[in-house]
């Protein structure tokens, strides 16, 4: 009699075993298959997802605020007596507005409020590259510059660029994962033609800009024509050195 009760009892666990798993909500498909994803996520995670509150790894800045991070061979002039600093590797820091001079294994800085002009030798041009301070200018409207401009082209219709700072920051979005989680240091080039003293931004209109050039417009806009930049400060500099060449003659 004991023998018979000992095997319906676990008959019936046995069914109430099978029925409970017969009567889950999860299908057994969907528990593989989030199995399967959950494997092929190297970190187990999602890429969205927390762990026990775990926050994602906090962002890094990526890129420099040097116009240039390599050093290059160059010289300063400085307003104080116009003395000249020769033959020293340096290089422009943007943001803070100074340049790193190189000295043996030591670094000095001068900030640029004390430096009138300096240039650097660059490996991909043949000539010195220039540099002027960008205080001794006013914009249209009779405002201040600070930093530096690039002479690309000298003479009477200066060609200049001037290479400014921009932080392009983090636009991580957790609940669409999308966007980065870190902040970038971008640089943008806006280039100025010199006049009467005043440093004008070149205008992006091509009517505006052969404006420049006077009675000169017809014959730059032909030589443009042919001689396509692959870039836009490349155009610009065609331009304007073809314009230069044309006022000597």
């Amino acid at each position: 009699m004991q023998q018979r009760l000992y095997f319906f009892i676990l008959l019936a666990l046995l069914v109430m075993t099978q029925n409970s798993d017969a009567q889950s909500v999860v299908p057994s498909s969907i528990r593989a298959t989030n199995t399967i994803d959950k494997l092929s996520d190297m970190r187990g995670l999602e890429t969205g997802e927390m762990l026990f509150g775990i926050p994602l790894p906090e962002g890094k800045v990526i890129g420099d605020t040097y116009l240039d991070v390599k050093w290059k061979t160059g010289s300063i002039m400085l307003y104080d007596k116009d003395r000249l600093i020769e033959r020293y590797p340096i290089r422009y820091d943007i943001h803070a507005n100074e340049l790193d001079i190189k000295t043996g294994k030591s670094v000095k800085v001068i900030a640029g409020n004390k430096i009138k002009s300096f240039s650097w030798i660059d490996s991909s041009y043949t000539a010195p590259i220039y540099f002027i301070n960008a205080k001794d200018f006013k914009d249209e409207e009779g405002g201040s510059f600070s930093g530096f401009f690039e002479v690309l082209i000298d003479g009477t219709l200066p060609l200049l660029r001037k290479t400014d700072i921009v932080v392009k920051k983090a636009d991580y979005n957790v609940q669409l994962n999308v966007g980065s989680t870190d902040d970038k240091i971008l640089k943008k080039d806006i280039y100025y033609y010199m006049k009467d003293g005043k440093a004008l931004e070149v205008p992006s209109s091509k009517k505006k800009l052969l404006a420049l050039f006077g009675h000169h417009a017809e014959a730059v806009e032909k030589y443009m024509k042919e001689n396509k930049g692959a870039t836009k400060q490349r155009d610009l500099v065609l331009a304007f050195d073809y314009y230069k060449k044309l006022v000597k003659n």
